[in-house]
């Protein structure tokens, strides 16, 4: 009887590809009349057009995709895993996305 190696039993489900600009800027062309180079321009602009948003200090909100915002995590003490000494760890702004109920439903299937 042949016994499977742990590594094999943990996950026999394939890793996920990742899709870029060009990869999605070609499936967007062939559900639109637009070229791919048309849409990879699109999708230039609306990338630089939500930094700039947010550089601004607004929120970018898609309904049914999802939200971005910048938000400023709380300063905390921490400690240096050199040599376990505390640290002050500054405030710091991190851009967030948040998907939204639609997305949410559609990816995560019940």
């Amino acid at each position: 009887m042949a016994t499977k190696k742990k590594t094999e039993a943990k996950s026999e489900k394939a890793t996920p590809a990742t899709v870029g600009r060009q990869e999605l800027s070609r499936r967007v062309a062939q559900k639109t009349k637009l070229s791919q180079k048309q849409v990879g321009e699109v999708l230039e602009a609306t990338i630089d057009t939500v930094r700039e948003v947010l550089q601004e200090g607004d929120e970018v909100r898609l309904v049914g995709f999802g939200s971005f915002k910048v938000r400023t995590s709380a300063a905390r003490r921490g400690v240096n895993p050199r040599d376990r000494q505390p640290i002050d760890v500054p405030a710091k702004e991190r851009v967030r996305f948040s998907p939204g109920k639609e997305l949410s439903e559609a990816v995560i299937k019940k």
